[in-house]
């Protein structure tokens, strides 16, 4: 087993979760978008210090928008969409660190 050296400051998940039997899920919300723009942003601006990965359900799928967690600091985005975007890139630059 080993262990890891270069630990997140951030760690995102984004639901993606997709269901064929007609309930709701987050991949119908834009889920894969929303992950998608995350990543891309990550990416571009060299946050090595942030990770993002897709999840299935956490246990808020809905009509409305995709779930969100960040972790160390447990802050969840219920409901969010591509509108909110911009707002979850700022609370992930709040505590940047100095690179």
């Amino acid at each position: 087993m080993k262990t890891m050296q270069n630990m997140p400051r951030k760690h995102v998940f984004v639901c993606v979760n997709e269901r064929t039997d007609g309930r709701d899920c987050c991949a119908n919300v834009q889920g894969k978008e929303i992950f998608t723009e995350l990543k891309q942003w990550v990416i571009a601006e060299r946050r090595s210090d942030i990770w993002i990965t897709k999840t299935g359900c956490m246990g808020f799928c809905n009509a409305s928008g995709t779930t969100i967690v960040v972790y160390p600091d447990r802050k969840w985005f219920l409901e969010a969409t591509m509108d909110d975007i911009k707002k979850i890139k700022d609370f992930l630059d709040l505590t940047r660190s100095v690179l």
